[in-house]
């Protein structure tokens, strides 16, 4: 596992940027929600896997710095307008690239 968070957006940005990066990811508890009650909530977070493990202390670096730079401004997207978390990368409405 190389994050876990409540928030499938986050999850979502994280996945799509190790994507970009050649990392092959998956995610794992997407219905888990449904047991909450039954299991603590915190048991019920996305995760997010490699699949390669070799690929840990790289990927976790990308994931690190990412977290470092959460003083970041949040940005606007030029195509829909729609703000965005200094986080991501893509726009979280329209998919557009902040570039």
């Amino acid at each position: 596992m190389i994050y876990t968070h409540e928030n499938r957006l986050i999850v979502s940005n994280i996945k799509n940027i190790l994507q970009r990066r050649g990392f092959e990811v998956f995610v794992k508890n997407e219905h888990a929600v449904s047991v909450i009650g039954e299991v603590s909530a915190f048991d019920s977070w996305l995760e997010l896997w490699l699949v390669d493990e070799n690929d840990f202390a790289l990927a976790s670096r990308i994931v690190q710095n990412l977290k470092l730079d959460s003083d970041a401004e949040d940005w606007v997207c030029s195509q829909c307008a729609e703000e965005n978390a200094a986080s991501f990368e893509l726009c979280w409405n329209c998919g557009t690239d902040q570039g």
